[in-house]
Order: structure tokens, then C-alpha cells, then sequence
């Protein structure tokens, strides 16, 4: 068991650089998508489409306000009053971004000193394993379940009162709302930060934390939409790559060799810890599908920082040396995935005004896109019905336009010509992933 620091690096005053330098970490992110431009994709034009039309309250979706309350509000401020400009998109997912790393400097602050505090932030700042958290307007409503689920854990640590838990307990059950996939880190924190702050259970803060988000999911069940299916068991095997290797670093050499590393890190921690609270995260992919490291990315930065405090101890060269070799591997992967985020985004637009040049007024025939999709790295334009459905009711402010997303060459010459248009021709991305209909 860990026991609680003699002295409380919380209680003294950081170095003078570890916030700013947090800022500037997270503010330089930011900036990095903004130079490359962004723009809405997949999922966006869902509550796009349907606010132009319906109006800002139902951006988020038919049910939404009952089955994710928490999304729905996020939604409404996104899509509802921030959607028609990208640029103001990226600012609220930048200033989530950064409170999200002050908050976690402040919690990790709570158990080890703040350099390695502010260190654990700023490496969860720079590695590109959570980029939709940061861009993908979709994805909204998980950053701020994580900024939640952060928040709620610092009140729960610092709070002595059952006013103070409940409020930490509160807090969780937002984060839940907004996103499901943030409840087991929350009932597990609830539980175990407490204690080893102290040294010693305590249970009724246990008790208010783990209250708040057994809440939330019981009206989460209570109000389940039919959409919301479970698949089978996750690939778990590729849980070490989406986080340590491949999911940081271009994919090749440098990304196993980042994954050794790990690896070798994690196995001598493992003896001092006694166990390795990641196993069990979901397997995230590249792209839109990397949402899912929203609490594996925060284990990630956790463990590199663990593995250079321990190299700093037995060799500070080596621990240098690591740094490097991280932000070599790093610093190209974020930049071609805030390039491909904004080409994504130039594709959806090349195609809405293609479609508008070609049929100024909305048709009485169908639209047939195709001959496919094109997605790279998961990451698209469009990717199936609903989304070219709703972008294009977003284009022209009208609902019923019948649209067509075709998954082949043989479907898409067997429509008209006068109907199709080929968005392989407009598009930047190249497609490197094989789509199938959804």
C-alpha cells in the first residue's frame, strides 16, 4: 500500500514553471490545429444538420436530453450556439483541454511532488493518442466527462466534510452523463484516492463518491436508447500499441521501440506497486476512434512519467535520453493527425460545394455519392447515411433531400449520371482503410 507523503507537496508553493508551462503546452496543441484548420466530419453534421433545420435545441439529437443529459447540454453550447464556426469549436475544446491539464497537475499534485505533477500533464497535454478529445467537435461531450471525472476526484481528495464528498460525488455523475465510459475510473477513484491520500479508508467519502455516478447510471439505464448496443469483448491486445506505441508515434520502428520501453518500464513498477490499473481500458484506434483512451491516455502519461522518474533516479542521461525519444516520436505523429483532422474537414466542405454547384436548389432526385468512402487512419469526411443525410439538410436548410452513400464501383455506376458524384475526385485523404456499410 502506498502510504500518504509526510509532507504534502500540495501544501507548498510549485515551481514557478510548472503552470505556465502546462498553459503552454496546451495553448501550442491548439495552435497546431488552428495553423492547419479545421473544419466539421462525420458525426458533426448529425446535430448540424438537424439544428439548421429543427432548430439549436434539437442539435443534440432526438432522446438526447433524457437518455445522455449531460452530452446534450455539451451539445447545445457546441452544435447549438457554436456550430456554424469551426474556429469557435477549437477554442471550447482548447479551453477544456487546458483546465483539463491544470486539474490533472492538481490531482497527481495531491500524492507525488509537483514537478512530477506538472510533468504527468504535460506529457498527457503532447501525446497524440486522444486527438478527437481535442478536435473532433463530436467528441465534445468526452472531454468534458474527462475534465468532470478529474474534477470530481480532486474534490473528493481534498474535501473533509459530507457536503464536500457529495459535491465531489455530484460532480462524477456529470462526467457520467456525459459519457458512460468514465464510470468505472470514477467508482474506482472514488474509492481508492481517498483512501491512499489518508493511508486509511474512508468511507463515507467513498460512499458519496461512488453514490454519484451509481446515479447516473441507473437513469442512464432507465432512459437507454436503442442505438446504444454493446459488441463483443474489445481487442485488449492492442491496448499497449493505441496507448505506448503505435498511438503516439508514427507506425514503424520508433513506435515498438517507444512500446519496449513502456513495457520494460511497466514490468519494474509493477514490483513496486503491486499492480498495473490499465489492464483493463478499452482498446482505443487511431483517429476518431482514439476517444476511447479518454482515461487510458491519462494511465499512459502516468506511466510515462513513472518510467523517467525512475531513470532520473538511476541515470539522469537516461532519462533524457527517453524524453527525446518521445518527442521525436511524438512530435511527427501529432502533426500529420492535425493534418489529416483538417484535410478531413476540407473534404466535407469540397464535397458540400461540389453538391451545391452542381444542384444549386435542392433536387426531386437522389444524390448518389461514391464510388466509396474514403477514410485514413479513421478518420473521413463522411463515413455512412446519416452523415451525408445531415450535411446536406445542412447545406440547403431543408429536410427531406434524399441522399446516397455507396460502398462501390458497381453500385455507384448503376445510378444515373446526372444524379452521382464522385467524392474519391474531391477528396485529399487517401484511403488507406477498407469501408463496409454501417
Amino acid at each position: 500500500m502506498l502510504a500518504p507523503p509526510t509532507t504534502p507537496s500540495d501544501r507548498q508553493a510549485p515551481p514557478s514553471w510548472c503552470v505556465p508551462a502546462i498553459v503552454v503546452a496546451s495553448l501550442a496543441v491548439t495552435a497546431l490545429y488552428a495553423g492547419f484548420g479545421t473544419g466539421f466530419v462525420l458525426d458533426d453534421w448529425c446535430p448540424l444538420g438537424e439544428g439548421s433545420v429543427v432548430g439549436p435545441f434539437e442539435a443534440a439529437g432526438a432522446g438526447a436530453a433524457r437518455d445522455r443529459p449531460g452530452a446534450y447540454v455539451v451539445y447545445l453550447v457546441v452544435f447549438g450556439g457554436l456550430g456554424a464556426h469551426p474556429g469557435a469549436v477549437l477554442a471550447f475544446q482548447g479551453a477544456v483541454a487546458l483546465a483539463t491539464g491544470l486539474v490533472l497537475f492538481a490531482l497527481v499534485r495531491r500524492f507525488v511532488a509537483a514537478e512530477l505533477a506538472a510533468a504527468t500533464a504535460i506529457v498527457w497535454v503532447l501525446l497524440p493518442s486522444h486527438t478527437s478529445l481535442e478536435v473532433w467537435a463530436s467528441a465534445s461531450n468526452i472531454a468534458v466527462a474527462l475534465l468532470a471525472l478529474l474534477v470530481g476526484l480532486l474534490v473528493l481528495v481534498d474535501a473533509g466534510s459530507d457536503r464536500g464528498w457529495a459535491l465531489g460525488g455530484a460532480v462524477l455523475a456529470v462526467g457520467v452523463l456525459c459519457y458512460e465510459a468514465v464510470l468505472p475510473a470514477a467508482v474506482v477513484g472514488a474509492v481508492a484516492l481517498p483512501w491512499l491520500r489518508d493511508g486509511a479508508p474512508r468511507w463515507r467519502a467513498a460512499a458519496f463518491g461512488v453514490g454519484g455516478p451509481a446515479l447516473a447510471t441507473l437513469w442512464i439505464l432507465a432512459h437507454w436508447h436503442d442505438d446504444k448496443q454493446a459488441g463483443g469483448l474489445t481487442d485488449l491486445s492492442q491496448v499497449v500499441g493505441g496507448n505506448l506505441g503505435w498511438g503516439i508515434a508514427p507506425d514503424g520502428v520508433l513506435a515498438d521501440v517507444l512500446a519496449l520501453v513502456a513495457l520494460v518500464g511497466i514490468a519494474v513498477a509493477v514490483g513496486r506497486l503491486g499492480a498495473v490499473p490499465f489492464a483493463f481500458y478499452f482498446y482505443a484506434p487511431l483517429g476518431a476512434g482514439d476517444r476511447f483512451n479518454v482515461v487510458s491516455a491519462v494511465g499512459a502519461a502516468l506511466i510515462w512519467t513513472g518510467i523517467g522518474a525512475m531513470a532520473w533516479r538511476v541515470r539522469r542521461e537516461l532519462a533524457l535520453a527517453g524524453a527525446a525519444l518521445l518527442v521525436v516520436g511524438a512530435g511527427p505523429a501529432r502533426w500529420e493527425r492535425a493534418d489529416r483532422w483538417s484535410r478531413a474537414g476540407a473534404d466535407a466542405l469540397a464535397i458540400l460545394d461540389a453538391i451545391e454547384a452542381r444542384w444549386p436548389e435542392p433536387p426531386d432526385h437522389p444524390i448518389v455519392l461514391g464510388p466509396r468512402p474514403v477514410q485514413e487512419q479513421n478518420v473521413a469526411a463522411f463515413l455512412d447515411q446519416s452523415n451525408v443525410r445531415t450535411a446536406v439538410q445542412h447545406l440547403y436548410g431543408v429536410s427531406g433531400v434524399e441522399v446516397v452513400l455507396v460502398f462501390d464501383q458497381a453500385a455507384f455506376d448503376a445510378a444515373p449520371e446526372d444524379q452521382r458524384l464522385d467524392i474519391v475526385e474531391l477528396s485529399s485523404l487517401e484511403a488507406t482503410d477498407e469501408v463496409e456499410p454501417t
